[in-house]
């Protein structure tokens, strides 16, 4: 489930800056239990990235 979310999101965020990540806070992200994250996608590659502490 989480790979075609991560898919899914692969293809919304643009690639062309530097660190675009998608506007949109996940609770829980790809499993991450308790925390607020975006999807970002580095020059590295695409990744969760922590945002806030709680849900």
């Amino acid at each position: 489930m989480s790979r075609l979310v991560d898919r899914v999101l692969d293809r919304i965020v643009p690639k062309a800056s530097a660190s675009a990540c998608s506007g949109t806070y996940f609770c829980n992200a790809n499993g991450h239990s308790g925390y607020w994250y975006r999807f970002c996608c580095l020059d590295s590659g695409c990744q969760w990235t922590f945002i806030r502490s709680s849900c």
